[in-house]
């Protein structure tokens, strides 16, 4: 370290540790900007990712098979289900039916998406008979009992227990009752949405050996890309999805949060790189006959403005390194006490990682820093005569 710089780091830390008011409230800004970007950016990421696998858990498989365009059917179940039965890393496997109708019940009605399965298939690879919000799910000996999603059902004011009219699409119409109310937290799914079992739908509609889209889970769900082009094959499908071309939608919209987020995060961050420069300024000017003095002795411009950058650098690291920690610790406590979402019916944490300390790291300090160029620059092109002279 050259004579200069050793020189300028020793005026910096004798100036920023003179008042200790000023540099306690300058840290905390610092800090508290850094620890909020860290655990703002952990808690979105874990909503994203807990929104993203209830989503799957819930309402699709890793894979999904749906029909060829132009079709609305997948025909040939039984020889796909046998297929599947003989793939290694396929678990399980639920094929869905689904359908339209209208739904009454005393003077009101409404429009349906009717979605028909097996629950013993449906409850290993989804935990959508789980989403219940009242009354119990429906099994194999359930033909006159159906679950009606939430919004749904406050819509037509139904309750468990109540006998229902649903007119199918083909205009049969049958009268059942309510075994359970479901909430997922997908609006569309919660809005019109009644669940039946796969057996009754298809005498209802006189359907046979075919489906809507079959539902896949795998012995992880990592293996979806590369079972792909397995199922593409051996099944003789072509209109196959994973988990995360389903998913893209969600990512969407959570980039979109995440844009927010860090407008949330810019504030705290902004105040505290207008504190310290606003410091720094205060400096510039209480000092301006020091800083007359210093040059009148030899000190160059340079010399003076690296005095007062190297002060701002000096809020930086001290902070950013303490707001690091706070943010670690706010993340870890999050990860270790979730918060439960009623709407979803799911539990939702921080999630942490590294990169949250290089972002709030690289963000924080090069903040303070450009916060601490304007007075720097101030200080450096001191008139010599003026500010001897108290002008």
């Amino acid at each position: 370290m050259s004579v200069d710089m050793r020189s300028a780091l020793f005026y910096s830390k004798r100036d920023i540790f003179k008042n200790k008011k000023i540099f306690i409230f300058i840290t905390l800004s610092i800090i508290f900007a850094t620890a909020n970007i860290i655990a703002i950016n952990g808690l979105m990421d874990g909503m994203i990712y807990d929104f993203v696998d209830n989503t799957v858990e819930s309402s699709m498989g890793h894979l999904n098979i749906y029909p060829d365009d132009n079709e609305r059917f997948i025909d040939g179940l039984g020889i796909k289900e046998q297929k599947l039965a003989g793939l290694k890393e396929v678990e399980a496997y639920s094929p869905r039916l689904s359908a339209s109708g209208v739904l009454s019940y005393k003077e009101l009605s409404a429009p349906i998406v009717i979605l028909a399965f097996d629950p013993e298939k449906e409850k290993k690879v989804t935990e959508l008979l789980q989403k219940l919000d009242r009354g119990a799910a429906i099994n194999s000996n359930d033909k006159n009992a159906i679950l009606v999603s939430f919004r749904l059902a406050e819509e037509l004011k139904l309750d468990v227990g109540d006998e229902v009219d649903l007119a199918f699409e083909n205009g049969k119409t049958k009268i059942y009752s309510v075994k359970g109310i479901v909430r997922t937290g997908d609006k569309d799914f919660d809005s019109s949405t009644v669940i039946m079992h796969l057996n009754e739908v298809n005498r209802q509609l006189a359907i046979d050996n075919s489906a809507s889209v079959i539902l896949i889970r795998l012995s992880d769900k990592d293996l979806a890309g590369t079972y792909k082009p397995i199922l593409i094959r051996d099944l003789e499908v072509n209109n196959v999805k994973t988990w995360k071309e389903e998913t893209e939608f969600l990512l969407s919209f959570a980039d979109a949060w995440k844009g927010f987020t860090a407008i949330i995060s810019s504030v705290g961050l902004i105040a505290a790189a207008i504190s310290v420069g606003i410091v720094i300024y205060i400096n510039v000017h209480h000092k301006r006959r020091l800083i007359g003095i210093m040059k009148a002795i030899g000190a160059t411009d340079s010399f003076i403005f690296t005095v007062f950058i190297i002060e701002a650098a000096l809020f930086g690291v001290i902070g950013v390194s303490i707001g690091n920690v706070v943010g670690y610790f706010a993340i870890r406590y999050m990860e270790t006490h979730p918060f439960y979402d009623a709407i979803m019916q799911t539990w939702i944490s921080a999630r942490f990682g590294y990169y949250l300390f290089y972002n709030a790291t690289i963000i924080s300090f090069t903040t303070t820093i450009l916060a601490g160029v304007y007075p720097a620059i101030r200080a450096s092109r001191v008139d010599i005569i003026k500010a001897i002279w108290g002008k």
